[in-house]
């Protein structure tokens, strides 16, 4: 099966499970970009897989619950060493993890018959998906006479077996499964259950991404060093002492590196090499907190690291603050994490040690936002420091600003509420006390009234509680309950607070939407085969309209260079990393025929310039626009649109 085939089938099933209704054959070829015949084969595939299962209706496909959360998985992934790899990645991953395990080289012929394909199919499908993934590592597969070779270091095997690894659909929730998969010999759990145990033993806090990221490479050390590929001068010399010489936990570290050193040498009876000696060290050193962030301030972090470098990432966090226009952008102590957090990220970027985040794209689109300034810290960082910061980087950067940026999103505002009730002993106090407690900082209470003072002077609020039966003034919304808050009446209320909030939502989206939208920057079928010629076309519609510069369109280049801005399947939302607009604006590109972006294949387009004035409003057209996105029926509906007020009303349609 090709990749891009594989591709469309996986996308195929996100988009049923994020549907609550029947999908036509036809709207999925058009989310796919598929033909209705492929799309009929792809279910027909699936449904034979046995993994999941797809009905079918005269209304069209949506996919079955599932018994299990196993059933979820592929079944290269469940460790069931009889089901042979089908898809494209089982395939590809099979194949590298038998050439590397092979000394004197593999016959494709072999392969091929232990996939249970043909050689013709072999060689056109699974062997240039493979290529491709080990040239990534500085890998390269070698065929003569239909036999097959990898060539390389053994460190950058290494980079590719715990790639392969951890970065299946599951993540670390499924490693040791692919591990033991590609390495059947083995037993890979009683191996992590030991190394887990000589870790916790070390004194050494560990977080929980990188304690995964550290068992994975202690996993491969060994298996690799039982195999007989131990690390050579040609890997280059490693200085796991001269690192762990820095650190105020190094007699701990070398410790705990000698425990699994003694385990290696008493499990499987060889010592371990010097240089695979200071790798783990290494992996220890970079894997462990240099300090309790709680006792964290600036004269321990300035006893830990450079004072040149904590004032360095401490003026691009300003810088950052000032970009998105927040004011109060995170506290000291969360500044002095960070800062920590990036001297981290800088040593795994000199060291090449890899740090694998499986959140990462769920951080991406869920929290685009947060995300898009953490791509503006690591541009400004790697600018600075000369080192390579890649997407897992941004998204661990993304995790330190997220909660704290939150704080300073545009709230939607309490709902101001009057109270209507008739003084009775303190029922009236008890009332507004429960109605506090129960919704908090929803509602802010302006008035607590008797019928009659109502009546007389009614205050301007959005609502009005009422245990009487009164007409309400202004346009407020009445709410009628008893005068005993029970379960009921705190449903009723909720139901009506957050119908105020969606339609204060939609009023928004919809002003705000409507002021960035223009009908001139509404562009149909754009002639782009890539990223980078569309905002090409774009970006001289806009100069035509003197909305946007070279310089400026040379930035959303640099910023797409940096990280993908496809945030879902359907969209690419490209802008700017450093350079504003004289105005602000947003260019919309719909396409039948889907761009090529990234990882994903995009029907639309929204080029997003914000003024600097503006880019307080920034958070909130990311976070608007991928809401919709989001929708499965939306993204239908925007798809069935030709016209700019077509595409405005389908845009802001379901917002809130």
């Amino acid at each position: 099966m090709s990749n891009a085939k594989q591709n469309r089938i996986n996308r195929m099933i996100n988009v049923l499970e994020n549907s609550s209704s029947w999908i036509s054959s036809s709207m999925l070829a058009s989310l796919l970009g598929a033909s209705e015949r492929s799309i009929r084969n792809y279910v027909a595939e699936v449904n034979e897989a046995g993994t999941r299962h797809i009905e079918s209706s005269k209304e069209g496909y949506r996919l079955a619950a599932t018994t299990s959360a196993a059933g979820n998985a592929p079944a290269s992934l469940l460790g069931n060493a009889d089901i042979v790899p089908a898809g494209s990645d089982s395939r590809r991953d099979f194949t590298i993890s038998r050439l590397v395990n092979a000394r004197d080289g593999l016959s494709v012929f072999d392969v091929s018959d232990e996939l249970f394909i043909s050689e013709s199919t072999f060689q056109s499908s699974v062997m240039p998906q493979a290529r491709a993934l080990v040239r990534q590592f500085d890998l390269n597969i070698e065929t003569h006479d239909y036999r097959m070779t990898l060539t390389g270091r053994e460190a950058d095997k290494r980079k590719l077996l715990g790639h392969i690894a951890t970065h299946n659909s599951y993540g670390y929730f499924t490693s040791t499964k692919t591990l033991e998969n590609m390495f059947p010999g083995f037993d890979v759990q009683g191996i992590l259950s030991s190394l887990v145990e000589i870790c916790q033993r070390s004194d050494l806090f560990i977080n929980n991404y990188a304690f995964s990221n550290l068992l994975m490479h202690l996993l491969v050390i060994i298996i690799r060093l039982t195999s007989n590929n131990e690390l050579s001068e040609v890997d280059g010399p490693i200085d796991g002492d001269g690192l762990v010489a820095q650190l105020g936990k190094r007699e701990q570290i070398v410790r705990c590196a000698q425990c699994i050193a003694a385990y290696f040498e008493k499990e499987f009876g060889c010592a371990v090499p010097r240089a695979d000696f200071q790798q783990i060290l290494l992996l220890l050193a970079l894997s462990v907190e240099r300090c309790d962030f709680g006792d964290l301030n600036r004269e321990k972090l300035a006893s830990i690291i450079d004072r040149d470098f904590m004032d360095m990432v401490l003026g691009i966090l300003d810088e950052c603050g000032e970009r998105y226009n927040l004011p109060r952008f995170i506290d000291e102590p969360m500044r002095l994490q960070l800062v920590l957090h990036m001297f981290n990220a800088y040593q795994r970027a000199v060291y090449h040690v890899s740090y694998p985040n499986p959140l990462a794209a769920q951080i991406k689109s869920e929290h685009a936002p947060v995300y898009d300034m953490a791509v503006y810290i690591a541009h400004r960082f790697s600018t600075a420091m000369n080192v390579e910061v890649g997407e897992n980087e941004i998204a661990f950067i993304a995790f330190h600003i997220g909660a704290y940026f939150e704080k300073f999103s545009a709230p939607d505002g309490a709902i101001t509420c009057t109270v209507i009730i008739e003084e009775y002993h303190d029922f009236a106090r008890r009332l507004v006390d429960d109605l506090k407690s129960e919704f908090g900082d929803d509602i802010s209470v302006v008035a607590v009234m008797s019928c009659d003072g109502y009546l007389a002077d009614p205050p301007e609020s959005d609502v009005v509680i009422a245990t009487i039966d009164v007409p309400v003034c202004g346009g407020s919304t009445k709410i009628l309950i008893g005068p005993i808050l029970t379960k009921q009446n705190v449903r009723k209320i909720r139901d009506r607070l957050c119908a105020i909030q969606e339609q204060r939502r939609r009023l928004y989206a919809q002003g705000l939407l409507g002021r960035l939208l223009q009908p001139g920057l509404f562009m149909r079928n754009v002639d782009a085969n890539d990223a980078t010629s569309c905002i090409d076309r774009m970006g001289e519609l806009l100069a035509a309209q003197g909305l946007a510069t070279p310089e400026y369109i040379a930035d959303v280049h640099l910023r797409e260079s940096v990280s993908s801005t496809a945030f879902t399947d359907s969209l690419a939302m490209p802008h700017a990393i450093s350079v504003y607009p004289e105005r602000s604006f947003i260019a919309v590109a719909h396409n039948d025929a889907s761009i090529p972006w990234g990882r994903h294949d995009v029907r639309f387009v929204l080029l997003i310039g914000i003024a600097q004035e503006d880019m307080g409003l920034f958070r909130d057209v990311l976070d608007l626009i991928i809401e919709v996105f989001s929708s499965v029926e939306t993204t239908m509906r925007l798809m069935q649109t030709d016209t700019f007020e077509e595409f405005l009303a389908a845009l802001t349609h379901d917002i809130g």
